[in-house]
């Protein structure tokens, strides 16, 4: 059906298509005729000569003629980005007129000039930023406080497959649909909706409409106007491909920038068949790693062999590692391969390496020298092509120091150290590693899944973790045995003991008797953050660089928790 207000939207793009290179036209074609009239009148040539006068005149006409077109030409080419811009324009004044009559081009221009003060934007402005956000080549949508997509550029078309006609207005759940990365993106937007602060993840795994996954990093950023911060508008997703995806790496949970630095240079690593050295507190989670870098090594199709050097005792640790013959020693009533025979063309994890006694290691370093070794008892040496990835939860520079270990074989593992963080320092994983761990516990147990309530995860976020992830397995493997209800609460976590408010608590000068004051929990908890908060920045002497890593947090987040308990950070210099 013919829209009956066609004539009038198209009003003004007929005077700048039609109208002004008409009048182009028309002026140069008077001037011509002008000409040619003072040409004749000045002249007043013979009768003999008027060929040639008619021909002057023509070629004047002729030349006005021409002048005149290429003025239209002009004229078209130069006003194309004024009626690109009056298009623009007009849908954001019909979109906020819900039922609009004819527009006249004058009344069009004043409501146009009505949203660009409003907006504190000019109309060129305008037109560059819509031009510049659909050239960018990362998905920019922006949601309002409800949810609801108010706009979409032209990468996030593509990475979602909508166009912005049927995306607008749509919900940013109706616009995600049942992909595989629906719920990290609605989780992630919610949360900064709901707290106002930024959220990022490295590594999103995306199905795009052609059914091609893709890795994505995804930023979640507040949506405030400059005039009045504290308000909020939205929010505004930014996703950006990445280059390539990680391998799958089983069990190694957690999406912080530790983690995947990590994983980054385990992934560098893993192909080169290089001894590696894995430095790091119990229970964060070497042996873990140590697997990953067997999978995606050459040698993934061969054995793995695990040896933990420390839960051997030192007079059978020799013929475990290189095996024995018959009649070795007593007991030894057969032969025996050890761990390096068996781990032939494979890979062999020496766990807790530093706890290895002195005339083993000095027969490691001859493995590691000269690819050979000899059983235990035998006079036979056989050849060990073996990978060596080992790991310890001292620093073994220290042990050298000491005299605990050997200085040449310390130097031989030392080809490539990976320093796993605990997880005191990379927090932001707890979520992740606790959906996992209950994920884990409903398997074992038959049981139905518990979840955590929003206090408990505080809780766990609180914690100081001297345990790292071994610890945390254990405790909400515990909490979801010994929990009543479908949802884990707090005093579920009761065992990990009392010590992990108080101290912050106390330093924050905060009254130990709040629940006799009737002090909320979440009171508690922002008391508890602010001490812990105020408690690292003094250590660093306000280096919020330095208090951050104290606390496993980001820099950036530190900073809007800094501005959200308005923390004095010029008197905490002073005072430190």
């Amino acid at each position: 059906m013919a829209n009956p207000n066609k004539p009038s939207r198209d009003h003004l793009d007929l005077r700048l298509i039609v109208f002004i290179p008409v009048i182009f036209i028309l002026v140069s074609l008077a001037v011509g005729l002008l000409a040619t009239t003072l040409t004749r009148v000045s002249l007043q040539s013979p009768a003999g000569n008027s060929k040639n006068l008619l021909m002057l005149h023509a070629w004047i006409v002729g030349s006005s003629l021409v002048a005149g077109l290429l003025g239209a030409y002009l004229a078209y080419g130069i006003t194309k980005p004024v009626r690109k811009a009056f298009h623009e324009a007009r849908k954001m004044i019909q979109y906020a007129q819900a039922d609009h009559g004819p527009i006249k081009a004058a009344d069009e221009v004043g409501a146009l000039s009505t949203v660009f003060e409003q907006a504190f934007v000019s109309f060129v402005e305008l037109i560059q930023a819509r031009e510049m956000l659909d050239s960018v080549n990362e998905g920019i949508v922006a949601v309002d406080k409800e949810g609801k997509v108010a706009g979409i550029n032209s990468r996030a078309q593509e990475l979602l497959g909508i166009p912005f006609a049927e995306a607008r207005h749509k919900t940013f759940r109706d616009l995600l649909g049942s992909t595989s990365a629906s719920g990290v993106l609605l989780g992630m937007t919610q949360s900064v909706l709901n707290e106002g602060e930024e959220r990022v993840h490295n590594h999103v795994l995306f199905s795009s409409p052609p059914g091609k996954e893709i890795l994505l990093s995804v930023k979640v950023s507040p949506l405030r106007l400059k005039t009045e911060p504290q308000g909020l508008l939205g929010a505004v997703v930014l996703l950006k491909e990445q280059a390539s995806k990680f391998p799958k790496l089983h069990d190694i949970v957690g999406q912080s920038e530790q983690l995947t630095e990590l994983l980054n240079l385990v992934v560098k690593v893993a192909p080169i068949d290089a001894t590696v050295l894995l430095i790091g507190e119990s229970g964060t989670g070497k042996e873990l790693i140590g697997n990953a870098l067997h999978r995606l090594s050459q040698r993934k199709d061969k054995p793995f062999v695990k040896l933990n050097c420390a839960a051997i005792p030192e007079g059978l640790l020799e013929s475990e590692l290189f095996g024995h013959e018959k009649g070795a020693f007593t007991g030894a009533v057969a032969k025996k391969a050890g761990k390096f025979e068996l781990a032939d063309e494979g890979t062999i994890f020496l766990d807790e390496i530093a706890d290895m006694p002195p005339s083993t290691q000095a027969k490691v370093l001859r493995v590691l020298q000269q690819k050979e070794f000899t059983p235990v008892g035998g006079s036979e040496t056989k050849q060990a092509d073996v990978r060596i990835i080992a790991a310890s939860n001292r620093d073994l520079f220290e042990e050298v120091l000491k005299e605990r270990f050997r200085e040449d074989l310390f130097y031989r593992l030392n080809v490539v150290t990976i320093t796993i963080p605990p997880l005191r320092e990379r927090k932001v994983d707890i979520p992740f590693l606790a959906d996992h761990f209950l994920e884990k516990a409903a398997e074992k147990t038959a049981h139905p899944r518990k979840s955590l309530s929003r206090s408990a995860l505080d809780r766990l976020m609180l914690h100081s973790w001297p345990g790292n992830i071994r610890e945390l397995e254990n405790a909400l493997q515990r909490a979801s045995l010994f929990c009543r209800g479908a949802v884990i609460e707090p005093e579920d976590l009761s065992f990990l003991g009392a010590k992990y408010p108080a101290d912050a608590a106390a330093s924050n000068g905060a009254d130990t008797d709040l629940i006799q004051k009737g002090v909320s929990l979440n009171e508690t908890l922002e008391s508890v953050e602010k001490g812990l908060i105020i408690e690292a920045l003094k250590k660093s002497q306000g280096v919020q660089v330095e208090a951050a890593k104290l606390l496993g947090l980001n820099h950036k987040n530190l900073w809007h928790k800094i501005r959200k308990h308005k923390i004095d950070l010029a008197h905490l210099r002073q005072t430190s």
